[in-house]
């Protein structure tokens, strides 16, 4: 069945910003299918503002703390099984700022306008819904101040929307407020018959006091006419008055069948109006479904098309992204592997001057041990030329000694011109 949120206005929720949650409620279930109402206290106090739902006559769980949009975007969605549509939820969240004070009222306005076609007039003509509920927020806003505004907005939200209760309540506010009596009091009377019994009966019980009621004739009087007339007549006018009597009878019939067959025509006609009426209003809210539904498939369209779109984008920014960190790492392998080749080769040429200082140390060393080795070479050669010579010295005068005798106490010098040698042996 249809879901009912029956909206605590107890004096703790009250407080909380109930009244204010009431209405965005009654605005956004218009849209989504749903009704609200308000409600006595759901003995869940301090935790409001609280919320009941109810279903085909039977109340359900309590929802405590609808306390901000996003609440009552989850409660509808999760409770209504309602999605808020795109235009309905921005507009809608324009008049939660609205109706709590919360920035400029005349800019929240202006955005709201903006977002039903650009203008009032636009989104009068093209969201007469959505319009209606904005023209009912701005006369409440003003009703107190300027009436007269605030009765032009109500009446001009009547016309868009008939069985809007708080349109009819606040029509006749403004009617009360400029002395307008007998119009308040219809319209508050409208405003019950469309579930607005609270604010709407309020309203009536004070235009009843302030509207007379029609007099009526006092019972009896025309008897006591006839009476008087009566006394007056004279006996030989006794057949006469019968027979005017008689005439007055049929007469008075005659006119009471002529008015009954009137009023009976006159309810017919009402009813034949009434009926086109509702089947105005039904083709007319038939139409502003089938509207609200092609505005709901373009939307839906719009919307995977801008889904599609952004994916686009999205893979498109993915893959550029990809190539840009494998342009990046090609570039960082690129200067990973030139600085290890740079160093390679400065291990290299470390390497090849070390084994340049190594070799050129070792042919030093090598020199060095040739030159020592040659010095040793040429000492122990000039040791051996000396001991031969000192052999074959000493051998010469043991030989010199044995031929000339051992008289001689001096050796032989043979470097020694004076020596005496002996020519033979010396040659």
């Amino acid at each position: 069945g249809k879901k009912k949120f029956l909206v605590c206005t107890s004096t703790d929720c009250s407080g909380k910003g109930s009244a204010a949650l009431l209405r965005d409620l009654e605005d956004l279930g218009a849209s989504c299918g749903f009704e609200a109402q308000a409600s006595t206290c759901l003995n869940h106090c301090g935790k409001g503002p609280n919320v009941q739902v109810s279903s085909d006559g039977k109340n359900g769980n309590v929802i405590e703390k609808v306390a901000d949009f996003k609440a009552i975007e989850k409660l509808i969605k999760s409770e209504a099984g309602a999605e808020i549509k795109k235009t309905v939820k921005a507009v809608a969240e324009i008049k939660y700022d609205f109706r709590r004070g919360k920035g400029d009222k005349p800019t929240h306005l202006e955005k709201a306008w903006k977002l039903l076609g650009g203008s009032e007039e636009k989104a009068v003509a093209q969201e007469p819904l959505q319009a209606s509920q904005l023209l009912v927020m701005r006369a409440r806003e003003v009703v107190g101040s300027n009436p007269k505004s605030a009765l032009a907005d109500a009446t001009k939200a009547v016309e868009m929307c008939a069985t809007s209760g708080q349109a009819w309540v606040l029509k006749a506010t403004a009617c009360e407020k400029l002395n307008q009596f007998e119009e308040a009091l219809k319209a508050a009377e409208k405003a019950i018959e469309l579930g607005e019994v609270r604010d709407g009966t309020g309203i009536q019980r004070r235009m009843k006091q302030k509207v007379p009621d029609k007099p009526k004739e006092p019972e009896g009087k025309e008897a006591k006419d006839k009476d008087k007339k009566g006394s007056k007549e004279k006996p030989g006018d006794k057949d006469n008055k019968k027979a005017e009597e008689a005439k007055a009878k049929a007469d008075k019939e005659k006119a009471e069948a002529e008015a009954k067959k009137k009023e009976e025509e006159k309810k017919k006609k009402q009813e034949a109006a009434k009926k086109k009426k509702e089947a105005e209003a039904k083709k007319k809210a038939e139409e502003e479904a089938a509207k609200q539904a092609a505005e709901a498939e373009a939307a839906r369209k719009k919307q995977e098309e801008e889904e599609a779109e952004r994916k686009r984008k999205e893979e498109e920014e993915a893959r550029e992204r990809a190539e840009r960190e494998m342009r990046e790492q090609e570039r960082l392998k690129k200067l990973e592997e030139e600085k290890q080749r740079e160093e390679q080769e400065r291990e290299a040429k470390k390497k090849r001057e070390a084994e340049e200082v190594a070799r050129k140390a070792e042919e030093e060393r090598q020199e060095r041990l040739r030159r020592e080795e040659a010095l040793r070479k040429q000492k122990e050669e000039e040791a051996r030329r000396a001991a031969e010579r000192r052999a074959y010295e000493e051998s010469f005068q043991g030989r010199m000694e044995a031929l000339f005798g051992c008289c001689r106490s001096q050796p032989i010098d043979f470097n020694d011109k004076d020596s005496e040698v002996p020519t033979k042996v010396v040659q």
